[in-house]
C-alpha cells in the first residue's frame, strides 16, 4: 500500500466525490465546508455511520446542517447532532468549526439501503482554501534483523538504528477509515461507540477488552460505563443503554467537537478505570528525522503484531522486510502517513517515540495542562491548555525519558540522526534548529517575547516554504497542524495514560496489539 494517499477536489462547486475506505464513503462540498458520510459497520439488515463536516476555509464556520437521503433506510440512534426529519444540525458543543478542523455525528439504522449526503450548508468559513479528501495510511511491513532508536533533547528528537535479531512476519494493510469488523458480539445489531469509533461487544465478557472473531471487542459494562458521548449504539430487542450515547451530548464543553470523541480512555481488564481522567505526569517534545522507525522491525514487535510500515525515499511503502535505516545508509525511511492530524478542535491523533520497552503499537492519551515543561511563560503551551491527543509508540529514544512523548512532526526538528536533508532534497539550514525544528528556528529570529500569533505565522510560513514549494502535501499538513492544531506549543507539559488504540490510527500504522489486552495502568 502506498502511505501517502492523497486525493484533491478541484470543483470549487457542490460535487460527490467517491473514496476507497474500508466501507463506502461519499463527500459533498459546499462553499467553505464538505461534509463526508462513510459506513463504518454494515451488518446486512443495519448499518452505523459517520458523518464528518470539515471547514476548508479560513475563518470559523458558526452553523451548519446536513440533510441525509435515506435510500431506503430509517435512521435510528443519532449523536452529537440534532435529527428533524433528515436534517442533522448541531448540538452545542459542535457548532464552531475552525480553519482545517472538523466535527462529526453519527448514527445507526436499519433496511437495506445505505444512506448518504444529499445537502450541506455552512454559515461562514471564509474563503475556501479548496477541499481535499485524504485517506493516508500506510501497510504494515515485515522486517527482519534490525531496530531503531529515537532521541531527543530539549526541543526534539531523532531516531537512529541498532541491530537485534527476530524472525520476519508477513505484511498486511489496513485502511485509515476503518472503524472495526462486522461482528455479532454482543447483542445482534449493537456496538459499541467507543469515543467516536464503533466496536463489536464481546459475546464472552461484560467488562474491560476482549478479542473475539479475529476482533478487538468491548465489554458491555465497559462501554456503558464510559464518559463523554459515546456508549451502546444500534437496535436490540434488549433496551439495555443504546441511547447513552447521545443524552448528554451537550454537557460538556470541554470533550471533543466530534464523535472521536475527547478521550479515548479504556481499561484493560475491568472497567473501573474506564472513564478516567489521565493521571500521570508527562510533558511532549517534537521530531521528524526521515529515518526507519524502531517498531519497523519485527523483533521489535509482539509476535501477533504487524511491524509499522518503512517507506522508500518516494514514499512507497517497502517490500523489503531486510531493508536498511536511511540513517545507517539504507534506503528505508518514515512514511508520510505518520504525520499528525485533529480530528476535532480538541483531539488529534498522531504518532510519538517514548521510552525503551515493550511499548511498539501501544496508544497514550494526553492531555495538556496549559504549562511549559521548560517553565517560564510558552503562549503556545497556555492556549493548547485542554486539549487531548492519542498517540500510538512507533518509536523508542535512548534519552527519552519516561512520560516524555516525542511526537512526530514533521520539521520538528532532526535530532542526532538526519536522513530529511536526502529525502526531500533541502539543505540543512531550511530543516532550522537541529534540535526543535522550525520553531526554535523562529524563536531565535523573534526573540522570546513575541506574541503567540507572529511564532504561529512563522512557523506557517516555514511549512509552506520547505513542504509546500516542493509539493509535499501530506508534510505541509502535518506542519501547519502544529502551527494551528498545536498552537505552536513548545515542550508542553501533560498529564497521560494508556488507552485503547482508535481503529483510525491502528488502521493507519498496521500495529494492533489489542489482541494482547494488555494496557497497563501504571505511570512506568
Amino acid at each position: 500500500m502506498i502511505c501517502n494517499n492523497v486525493k484533491s477536489l478541484t470543483t470549487a462547486a457542490i460535487a460527490v466525490v467517491f473514496a476507497i475506505s474500508a466501507g463506502f464513503a461519499n463527500a459533498l462540498v459546499s462553499g467553505a465546508g464538505e461534509a463526508t458520510l462513510s459506513i463504518q459497520n454494515d451488518w446486512g439488515n443495519g448499518f452505523c455511520a459517520e458523518v464528518r463536516i470539515a471547514n476548508n476555509g479560513t475563518s470559523n464556520i458558526t452553523n451548519w446542517s446536513v440533510e441525509l437521503a435515506a435510500n431506503g433506510s430509517s435512521f435510528g440512534n443519532l449523536w452529537n447532532g440534532s435529527l428533524s426529519g433528515n436534517t442533522v444540525t448541531p448540538v452545542a458543543h459542535n457548532s464552531t468549526i475552525a480553519p482545517g478542523s472538523s466535527v462529526a455525528f453519527g448514527f445507526c439504522g436499519s433496511g437495506s439501503g445505505r444512506p448518504d449526503v444529499s445537502g450541506l450548508s455552512v454559515t461562514g468559513g471564509g474563503t475556501s482554501g479548496g477541499s481535499s479528501s485524504s485517506s493516508s495510511s500506510s501497510s504494515s511491513s515485515s522486517s527482519s534483523s534490525s531496530s531503531s532508536s529515537s532521541s531527543s533533547s530539549s526541543s526534539s528528537s531523532s531516531s537512529s538504528s541498532s541491530s537485534s535479531s527476530s524472525s520476519s512476519s508477513s505484511s498486511s494493510s489496513s485502511s485509515s477509515s476503518s472503524s472495526s469488523s462486522s461482528s455479532t458480539g454482543g447483542s445482534a445489531g449493537q456496538q459499541c461507540n467507543w469515543y467516536g469509533t464503533l466496536y463489536p461487544l464481546c459475546n464472552n465478557q461484560s467488562s474491560g477488552w476482549g478479542w473475539e472473531n479475529n476482533s478487538s471487542c468491548i465489554g458491555r459494562d465497559t462501554c456503558s460505563s464510559q464518559d463523554g458521548n459515546g456508549g451502546i449504539v444500534g437496535s436490540s430487542s434488549s433496551s439495555s443503554s443504546s441511547s447513552s450515547s447521545s443524552s448528554s451530548s451537550s454537557s460538556s464543553s470541554s470533550s471533543s467537537s466530534s464523535s472521536s470523541s475527547s478521550s479515548s480512555s479504556s481499561s484493560s481488564s475491568s472497567s473501573s478505570s474506564s472513564g478516567s481522567a489521565p493521571q500521570c505526569d508527562g510533558y511532549a517534545t517534537r521530531y521528524w528525522d526521515c529515518c526507519k522507525a524502531h517498531c519497523s522491525w519485527s523483533g521489535n514487535v509482539p509476535s501477533v503484531t504487524q511491524p509499522l510500515s518503512a517507506c522508500s525515499a518516494n514514499n512507497q511503502t517497502l517490500g523489503d522486510v531486510n531493508a536498511g535505516s536511511s540513517c545507517d545508509g539504507g534506503n528505508a525511511h518514515m512514511c508520510y502517513g505518520l504525520t499528525p492530524w485533529s480530528v476535532s478542535n480538541t483531539l488529534s491523533y498522531g504518532f510519538a517515540a517514548t521510552s525503551s520497552g515493550d511499548v511498539c503499537g501501544r496508544c497514550y492519551e494526553i492531555q495538556f495542562t496549559g504549562a511549559s515543561h521548560n517553565g517560564g511563560n510558552d503562549p503556545g503551551s497556555a492556549a493548547l491548555s485542554g486539549k487531548r491527543m492519542i498517540v500510538q509508540a512507533t518509536n523508542i529514544g535512548y534519552d527519552v525519558s519516561g512520560g516524555q512523548f516525542d511526537i512526530l512532526v514533521p520539521g520538528g526538528g532532526v535530532g542526532a540522526f538526519n536522513a530529511c536533508s536526502d529525502q526531500w532534497g533541502v539543505s540543512n539550514s531550511e530543516l532550522g534548529a537541529q534540535y526543535g525544528g522550525f520553531l526554535a528556528a523562529c524563536k531565535d529570529e523573534l526573540g522570546y517575547n513575541a506574541s503567540l500569533s507572529q511564532y504561529k505565522s512563522c512557523l506557517s510560513n516555514r511549512c509552506d516554504s520547505v513542504f509546500g514549494s516542493r509539493g509535499l502535501t501530506e508534510l505541509q499538513q502535518g506542519c501547519q497542524w502544529y502551527a494551528n492544531w498545536f498552537e505552536a506549543a513548545d515542550n508542553p507539559a501533560l498529564k497521560w495514560k494508556e488507552v485503547a488504540c482508535p481503529a483510525a490510527i491502528t488502521g493507519r500504522s498496521g500495529m494492533n496489539r489489542g489482541a494482547l489486552n494488555d494496557i497497563s495502568n501504571s505511570c512506568n
